[in-house]
């Protein structure tokens, strides 16, 4: 009963807004990979920008993960590593090897043949050179990898920042970042992907665009600094932050604008210049407006205490790793049993499943841990506030 609680956010401690937006951004990443297979029309229309999924959980780790971390670099002047990482590693790596480890043990779980090197999935840097003609196999976690370097290297950065005194300009810094990467996205592409479209080349085009445009971490800041950059809104300006308060529904509606406005901007070929250098910016603005409206009580999703959108954003992070695999060793039995490959049932039944699997992880993997650290970030707390209580005397 205990776990039920805490996974259906009984008490109510969840932000709903930011629940229901976690689960929409699995549920399009989940029809944009359903896609592999033969599958309802209607799956196409919305899967085939599903991909926008991953940026709107770069914009909520971007907010989440930076509030945490602002919030106690402003009420402390420092940052507590050891704290952080150990939050984070036990959150996130335990789920993270048993599915590595899965895919690496039993080559049938792969849903595309080849896979890339485990050394890179250890490392965290798979999203480098990753091949997805040739490695296609767990290739999602790719952005994964790039929360993991983000988780990495944004309490280091901030430190800096701050024993520098540059705190107070960290919206600027966030501007230069944000242009930065579209700078070094527009290289990338001009190097890369010019000579498949000025020699009018097809063949291999979406692989290298993937390989060196999509997927390294240098060219996919956007939705992590829009999202940095709201906490940051919300933590130093309190007078930006509440006049903005009276405009949850507005700023939500405004973000859903922008992302209507990308999805025609995206549809003809997104993997044009324009397209590669403007496309992912409105997307993480719009996505940010969507979380920033979100997080107010004038937002009608605040308000909204859907369970099933508690659920699924729960086990969010346990669909994304296994809900391609499950996929993958279903369509074989689906098939012998008559279900047709073009059905919702079978859609609905790969959907059920996953969420199913996730639910057996987080019960049985996830969980566990996080309780385990839970006990050691209270025992760190008393030791701590023993040695202070010891050293005023």
């Amino acid at each position: 009963m205990r776990y039920l609680s805490k996974l259906l956010d009984f008490e109510g401690k969840h932000l709903a807004g930011l629940d229901h937006l976690r689960a929409l951004a699995i549920i399009l990443v989940f029809l944009c990979h359903y896609r592999a297979y033969e599958r309802p029309e209607w799956v196409e229309v919305i899967g085939s920008f599903g991909w926008v999924g991953v940026d709107l959980f770069f914009v909520l780790s971007g907010y989440l993960i930076g509030y945490q971390l602002l919030r106690y670099l402003q009420l402390n002047q420092v940052i507590d590593f050891k704290h952080f990482y150990i939050s984070r590693t036990l959150r996130i790596l335990p789920a993270y090897f048993l599915v590595v480890t899965l895919y690496f043990m039993f080559p049938v779980l792969r849903e595309r043949g080849g896979i890339a090197p485990f050394w890179q999935f250890i490392t965290f840097t798979q999203n480098f050179n990753l091949d997805f003609g040739n490695e296609g196999s767990f290739s999602h976690a790719w952005s994964l990898c790039i929360e993991e370097q983000f988780y990495l290297l944004l309490p280091l950065t901030l430190t800096l920042i701050a024993q520098k005194g540059y705190l107070n300009k960290g919206m600027y810094i966030l501007l230069f970042l944000f242009a930065a990467s579209m700078v070094v996205r527009a290289i990338s592409w001009y190097y890369f992907m010019a000579p498949f479209y000025f020699h009018d080349i097809l063949d291999g085009r979406f692989v290298a665009y993937n390989k060196w445009v999509y997927y390294p971490t240098y060219n996919r800041l956007d939705g992590l600094l829009v999202g940095v950059g709201i906490a940051a809104l919300m933590v130093f300006r309190p007078g930006l932050r509440d006049r903005l308060a009276a405009y949850g529904n507005q700023l939500f509606f405004a973000g859903c604008a922008v992302i209507i406005v990308a999805y025609f901007f995206l549809s003809k070929d997104r993997l044009d210049l324009l397209p590669t250098l403007f496309g992912y910016p409105l997307i993480a603005v719009g996505f940010g407006l969507m979380v920033l409206g979100a997080l107010y009580p004038t937002c009608f999703l605040y308000h909204l205490r859907w369970k099933i959108s508690t659920l699924i954003a729960a086990l969010s992070y346990g669909i994304y790793l296994c809900h391609k695999f499950l996929n993958h060793l279903l369509q074989g039995p689906l098939q012998e049993l008559g279900i047709p490959a073009e059905s919702n049932w079978r859609l609905l039944i790969c959907a059920i499943v996953s969420v199913l699997g996730a639910l057996l992880m987080h019960r049985f993997i996830e969980y566990p841990f996080l309780q385990w650290r839970n006990v050691l970030l209270r025992r760190r707390r008393t030791i701590r506030k023993v040695k202070e209580a010891w050293s005023s005397k």
